[in-house]
């Protein structure tokens, strides 16, 4: 699965692309491999590559944010079916 998004915020200036590729992991297909990509572009602007990085380290803290809350998400359902069995 490919999920694409654009931010469309402040378009004349600052530009984000983000494509998250999910696939089965190939030693273990019941487990997943999410790679995150975001092309990153800034115009016009002296301060461009403190954007670029302030907007790196944002999508990079949300893409850890997603990561933990599947995590618990995970956790949880597994601790639903073990309780539900005993």
């Amino acid at each position: 699965m490919e999920l694409k998004s654009t931010n469309s915020s402040f378009t004349n200036m600052l530009s984000g692309d983000e494509r998250l590729i999910y696939k089965p992991r190939p030693q273990d297909p019941e487990k997943t491999v999410l790679t995150q990509e975001a092309i990153i572009s800034v115009k016009g602007v002296n301060l461009g590559s403190y954007l670029q990085g302030l907007m790196a380290s944002m999508i990079s803290s949300n893409a850890n944010k997603g990561r933990e809350a599947l995590d618990v998400a995970h956790s949880t359902h597994f601790q639903n079916l073990l309780f539900k069995k005993l």
